[in-house]
Order: C-alpha cells, then structure tokens, then sequence
C-alpha cells in the first residue's frame, strides 16, 4: 500500500525560559510516513464516498520518488534550525531583550558545532535551479556570518556589564545591544528566505503525496496550523509584536482547527482519538496567543504557547504512528 509523508515542521523558540528543553525536543522532531487510513467500519467506508474525487490520474512512482525526496529534505532542513547552532540567534536576542529590560545578562548559549549543523543544509543535487542552489548557499554562509558577530558582540557585552569599573551611562551597552540586534535581523532574513524556498518546493508536491488519501484534508489543515505556530514564533521575536498579524493568526487558527475538525474522518477511532488530541492542543495554542494578545505576551504566556505547540507536536506523531501501525 502506498506510502506517505506527513510534513511536520519544527517550531521556534517561543519562550526563552524553556529553550534548552524544548531543543532536544525541536531535534527529535522528523518526518513520519503513514500508511493510507483505512475505514474502521462500513459507516466509515460509506463516508469516503462523500470526500471530493482527485483530479486528474494517480502520480507515477518516479513522481512520488521526487516527492519523497523533496519532503525528506524539506523536514532535515526544519529539524536543523532547531538545532542549538541555529537556535542561539533567538536566544541571545531573547537574552539581550531582557537585559534591557530588567539589566541582567544570562549568559551566552551553547553554540554547537556550526560546520556539521551547516552541512545537513546542503540542497541535493538537482532538486533547485543553479540559481536556487546559489541563494540557499548564500543564505547559509549569511546566517553563519550573522552569528559569528551575534556571539562576538554578545561576549564583549558580558564583559561590559560584569566591568563595574566602567561608567559611561550604558552607552557602549547600548551600541552591543543595537549591533546585536541589526546581526539578528540579518540572520532572520536568511533564515526566513532559505525556509521560505524549501517550505514552498514541500508544498508544490503535497498533491502528490497525498492523491486518494482518505485523510487529505485533515493533513493539510494541520500543516496549516503548524505553519500558523511557526507564524506565531516569527512574530514574537519583534520587541514589539505586530497585533494585527497576530489578531490574522488567531483568526486563520481558528478556521483550520475548524476545519480540521469536521466530519467525516474516515479512519478507526484511535487514529481519530490521536487527531482530536491533536486539534485540542492546537485549541489551547490560540487559547493562549488570545490571551497574550490581552494580558501581553510576558514569559509564562510564552510557555503557555511553547507547551501548547510541544503539546500539538507530540499528539500529531502519536496519529501519524496510530495511523501507521507498521
């Protein structure tokens, strides 16, 4: 019976008060394969006759090769940025944000080893353009660049604010800070462009993968949630986070949930119980950015979504394994 992928993507750091954990828990994410769902009963079966037809004939098996190829890459790529090498950029940001807040520095993260983290990123062999291949690589070597200055300037500023000898009113603190900063949004805009391409080569050949499965819609709407989590990550990380976009995630949160909840799910009740526990943590995940949205997104909110996004995480890869028993 066919096989499939089911994309899952790795989440960003959303509370700095529980990064360490959730980076071992970011690394142990991957792409799960599921075998087709199958009806539990003839209520079941009956109820796939109602699912929408597929357009056009079934996928060759050189096309779910390339799929396959594609999204296995796609999920290397997601799992490395969770990596502690990439993971340090949000974490001495976050690091930096509340020193100005409350002047006490934590100290720099671990680093990990940045050539093999690097290496894992490296695109196979004719799966994008020259061109592609081109801005990927550079957007590797940005991201790297952006970090070496990030940790640069992140000792020189643990050696500044543990010199009491100093007195200059903070003014090289601040300059730190500022260069910190302006390396953080370099690397956020390689990092976003480079997850950018991968993420929309894996969703060119969702169709693919997923051509007759009973499950489809399910599926794709909880990509659509996790890519709203991640959404949500981006976000954070501003100081001073854009309300209107995240009042849209709420909303478009809401509606996948929604959709992803609605009958019929043909497939036996224990896959079934593994989605809804699924959808429930999805559930408390906009529960909790609503309330952050009210109350401000102070760091036991901030746990609350990363709990709630951990939380999703694990029950989609209990219904992938429910779903694919073998």
């Amino acid at each position: 019976m066919k096989k499939i992928y089911i994309l899952l993507v790795c989440l960003g750091v959303l509370s700095l008060a529980a990064c360490e954990s959730d980076k071992k828990e970011e690394a142990s994410a991957s792409s799960a394969k599921t075998e087709q769902a199958q009806p539990a009963s003839a209520e079941a079966a009956a109820d796939t006759g109602n699912l929408p037809k597929e357009q056009g004939p079934p996928p060759t098996q050189e096309q779910l090769a390339a799929a396959d190829a594609v999204v296995a890459y796609y999920n290397v790529v997601a799992t490395t940025f969770a990596d502690p090498y990439f993971a340090q950029a949000d974490v001495m940001m976050g690091n930096v944000r509340y020193y100005l807040h409350e002047w006490l520095l934590a100290p720099r993260p671990a680093g990990g080893d940045g050539k093999v983290a690097s290496a894992r990123l490296a695109a196979p062999k004719g799966m994008f353009s020259e061109d592609e291949s081109r801005a990927l690589a550079q957007w590797v070597t940005d991201m790297n660049q952006s970090i070496d200055s990030m940790r640069a300037d992140y000792r020189a500023l643990e050696r500044y604010v543990n010199d009491r000898s100093i007195r200059d009113d903070g003014v090289k603190g601040e300059a730190l800070t500022n260069s910190i900063a302006k390396s953080h949004e370099q690397f956020m805009a390689a990092r976003d462009g480079y997850m950018g391409m991968v993420e929309a080569r894996a969703s060119s050949v969702e169709e693919v993968l997923l051509y007759g499965h009973p499950l489809k819609r399910q599926i794709l709407e909880a990509r659509k949630i996790f890519g709203l989590f991640s959404r949500t990550a981006g976000l954070l990380v501003a100081q001073k986070p854009d309300r209107e976009a995240l009042e849209q995630v709420v909303a478009k949160l809401d509606a996948s949930l929604k959709d992803a909840g609605r009958p019929p799910f043909p497939a036996s009740p224990d896959v079934e119980r593994a989605y809804r526990e699924f959808l429930k943590q999805g559930t408390d995940f906009k529960d909790a950015l609503a309330k952050g949205l009210t109350e401000g997104f102070y760091n036991p909110v901030r746990e609350e979504l990363n709990s709630a996004a951990h939380g999703s995480r694990e029950a989609y890869n209990d219904f992938a394994r429910a779903a694919n028993p073998n």
